[in-house]
């Protein structure tokens, strides 16, 4: 027995099995400490997400509000010009009206020639502006031509002849004049 004693004695109080908690304990902070960048980059992650979220949130209201602003400005522009062009929708009823009750066609003619010219007013102020195209050079930019023809005396490739008025809207092609051009 005695010597049962003396090997107690030479183990020491602390076996070696403390130490390998405290080593397995050593890699759990390693662990922990690894944790909190990762929990750091990922909550800053999430404040990107979000903010990026937010960010297509807003972008998509910005888009459909002015998409709803152009619509409307689009509205309030096209109902400005019909009020402006009401007067002469005015005008020809009263020729409609007048030309039913009067037999004279002077009168008929005079009031469709006030009509024209006072829609035409209107339209200008808008920003329209007929071609001048008789006598000038055929230019497929602004002509379209619809007959080639001998003309004596005429200049070749010359309009000589306006079938349907061309016109321009602030500076802009609105339709073609088409035109009778000589050889």
């Amino acid at each position: 027995m005695h010597d049962i004693d003396k090997s107690n004695e030479a183990i020491p109080e602390n076996p070696p099995i403390v130490q390998e908690e405290q080593d397995a304990t050593a890699p759990e902070t390693a662990v922990s400490d690894g944790q909190q960048p990762f929990d750091k980059l990922s909550e800053e992650n999430q404040r990107a997400r979000d903010q990026l979220l937010r960010l297509a949130a807003e972008f998509d209201n910005y888009r459909k509000r002015n998409e709803r602003d152009a619509a409307q400005w689009i509205q309030n522009a096209n109902m400005e010009l019909v009020g402006k062009l009401l007067p002469s929708l005015d005008d020809l009823e009263r020729i409609l009206t007048s030309g039913e009750k009067a037999a004279d066609a002077a009168a008929l003619l005079e009031g469709l020639r006030l009509f024209q010219k006072n829609l035409l007013k209107i339209l200008q102020e808008e920003g329209l502006q007929a071609m001048e195209v008789l006598g000038r050079e055929f230019d497929p930019e602004f002509h379209d031509a619809l007959l080639h023809v001998e003309v004596e005396g005429a200049e070749a490739n010359s309009i000589i002849e306006e079938h349907k008025k061309g016109y321009l809207f602030k500076e802009r092609i609105l339709r073609h004049a088409q035109v009778i051009v000589s050889k």
